[in-house]
């Protein structure tokens, strides 16, 4: 019985976190090199969404600290910073908040079919610390589950950031020299 509740419950949790849209894999410009990088800077982020949402301008730096976090864990770079001076052994990854739409969880819980959506857009670039040329690019796209409920309700920008960050450091492992083992 234990069983059943415990599977239940990592079901459970999986679809909360879960959402529409998606986080694209890294795109690598033409001759882009890759696997060379053992550091990492994540840069501030460009804010091009709606001012007027209240979280919105913070977001950009706000998913740039969970990307260092992500990436970090992950642990394929020597080291990870914010900010920092970038070398020519250094990945920097940054980009645009295109939209950051908190929605309202109410209006999600009870009407659904799209009704008080939440929304997280960013185009990430991994560019070359030592020539600075953009050596490739994602695009998240995060929205709220449509038809409404609890699932739809605890879905925010910030959880959308979380996940877009974790496929992020993931695709970041490609450009680390631990790749190329």
């Amino acid at each position: 019985m234990k069983h059943i509740i415990s599977s239940i419950a990592l079901a459970a949790s999986a679809l909360i976190f879960s959402s529409c849209g998606s986080v694209s894999e890294v795109a690598p410009t033409t001759g882009a090199t890759v696997n060379k990088y053992s550091k990492v800077v994540v840069k501030d982020f460009a804010y091009k969404g709606d001012t007027s949402e209240v979280n919105g301008p913070a977001s950009s730096t706000t998913f740039p600290r969970i990307i260092a976090s992500e990436v970090t864990k992950k642990g394929a770079f020597t080291s990870v910073s914010q900010n920092g001076k970038a070398g020519s052994d250094s990945l920097i990854i940054t980009g645009d908040v295109t939209r950051y739409v908190a929605g309202n969880a109410a209006l999600r819980m009870m009407v659904g079919f799209g009704a008080g959506s939440s929304y997280f857009d960013a185009d990430v670039r991994f560019i070359d610390g030592a020539s600075g040329k953009v050596i490739g690019t994602m695009k998240a796209d995060k929205n709220s589950w449509g038809l409404g409920g609890g699932l739809a309700s605890g879905q925010t920008p910030e959880t959308f950031m979380q996940g877009s960050a974790k496929k992020i450091a993931e695709e970041s492992f490609k450009f680390s020299k631990k790749a190329a083992n």
